[in-house]
């Protein structure tokens, strides 16, 4: 009984002292908003909202009274108040999204000026970012100040990032017409090889078979898009996009003249990317570090990092690698794709497609990838399987690389059915379990 009330007495003093924890994020966030809305109370625009300002001003106020009182019900009633207060911000939010749209649509340097140096939280999102980005650009002979000009020198970085990241993953990426099947068969990628996976039509009693051959160690999700459809009918709904297994061929539809003796058409292109539309991570495997046992692992880039871990990319993790750093599976499976013969590589966009790397398709169908290495620095072949902790190769700095590392992530096809996009993981380490890697983590690889 003394051992339970002194589990209660923890229990109890952590649930107070949780908003301090748990929700100190969104309190800093609204801290953050007051000071930017009353940047703009003298501002022209911005005096009809004076009394949501002060209204928001009151509301966290009151949210700091409410922990005054030490109750059974603080932490609700804090959570309470402060989720009306993030109500009432996200009304301040909708105002500068007007006022930024009417200092494009008017051309209104002042009122650009002021909402760029205030800085709304809600215009960092990418949609009003590049709106003002291009504004500021096409007029900064007129109108420039440190803040737009700070504004378009960070995206643009961010941009190429983005570039960088989605250059890693275009390596089984293609967009191109459907041709008749014998021509397709023969054609070539845009590196002139001839196509691993390509899509082609056949006319068969009066009917058109759009098929799919895929001759790649893993399954391919393919995306058709349909232009110009005049009198077909297709025997499957949109949106049309499948998996083909490996090694395999697929009708994905049939296309049938409705009235033969109206006239018919149809265009088409497809898509593809590398691995299963199906794919679900298993969210409680754990991941060993891709290290040999014992190692000292430095982290030079982890989730959401600044440089290149953003959008599809953001849950890869880039680790301090030495050129030759031996490389082990952090999860068991089978190998599907792997390339070693490259001895490029460089901090630019036309280094992309030199990048050495393995794939290792697991259980759940996801698929861990090893970028960066070495040349000659792949142990392993395509459909062998490998165990977690097996060798499988050998850093190195090909491919876009700004320095010897070994960039690793776990990617499923994505919602558009027509990207990668990496999935947040957990890895095995001697301070235990990390969801959450960080740049300048030091771990020791355990098994």
């Amino acid at each position: 009984m003394k051992h339970l009330f002194l589990l209660l007495i923890i229990l109890w003093t952590s649930l107070l002292s949780a908003p301090n924890t748990l929700y100190k994020e969104l309190y800093s966030e609204l801290e953050n908003d007051i000071v930017t809305a009353n940047k703009m109370k003298d501002v022209t625009y911005f005096k009809p909202f004076s009394n949501e300002i002060n209204a928001l001003e009151r509301c966290l106020v009151k949210a700091d009274k409410v922990l005054v009182h030490k109750n059974k019900n603080s932490q609700k009633h804090y959570l309470k108040q402060l989720r009306s207060c993030s109500k009432k911000s996200k009304k301040l939010d909708a105002h500068y999204v007007k006022a930024l749209r009417k200092a494009i649509g008017a051309k209104d340097m002042e009122l650009f000026k002021v909402l760029i140096e205030a800085d709304p939280r809600v215009l960092r999102k990418e949609l009003f970012t590049k709106k003002s980005v291009a504004f500021y650009k096409k007029n900064n002979n007129a109108l420039q100040f440190k803040a737009g000009a700070n504004l378009v020198a960070e995206y643009e970085k961010d941009d190429h990032y983005r570039q960088i990241a989605a250059t890693e993953m275009a390596n089984y990426e293609a967009n191109v017409k459907v041709q008749s099947y014998d021509k397709a068969r023969h054609s070539r990628d845009k590196n002139g090889k001839v196509r691993t996976f390509f899509v082609g039509y056949k006319r068969v009693n009066g009917q058109i078979l759009l098929i799919a051959e895929n001759k790649n160690a893993y399954a391919v999700t393919v995306s058709v898009a349909l232009k110009n459809l005049t009198n077909y009918t297709v025997d499957r709904r949109p949106p049309y996009h499948m998996e083909i297994d490996p090694y395999s061929k697929q009708t994905l539809m049939t296309l049938r003249v409705q009235d033969r003796h109206k006239k018919s058409r149809v265009g088409w292109q497809y898509s593809w990317v590398m691995g299963r539309e199906s794919a679900r991570h298993d969210n409680n495997y754990i991941y060993a570090l891709p290290f040999k046992k014992g190692a000292t692992v430095i982290v030079s880039q982890g989730f959401n990092g600044q440089a290149t871990h953003t959008g599809r990319s953001r849950y890869a993790v880039d680790f301090v690698a030495d050129v030759g750093t031996p490389i082990y599976a952090a999860r068991g499976g089978h190998v599907v794709a792997v390339e070693g013969q490259y001895n490029k590589g460089g901090f630019g966009k036309e280094f992309g497609q030199y990048a050495n790397y393995i794939d290792i398709e697991h259980t759940d169908h996801t698929i861990g990838k090893y970028y960066h290495l070495k040349q000659d620095g792949v142990n392993v072949k395509v459909g062998q399987f490998v165990s977690r902790g097996q060798l499988i190769g050998w850093s190195g700095n090909t491919g876009y690389s700004s320095g010897p590392h070994l960039h690793f992530g776990v990617y499923k096809v994505d919602s558009d059915f027509r990207h990668s996009v990496s999935l947040p993981f957990k890895f095995q380490t001697n301070r235990g379990v990390v969801d959450a890697p960080k740049k300048g983590d030091i771990f020791r690889a355990v098994r």
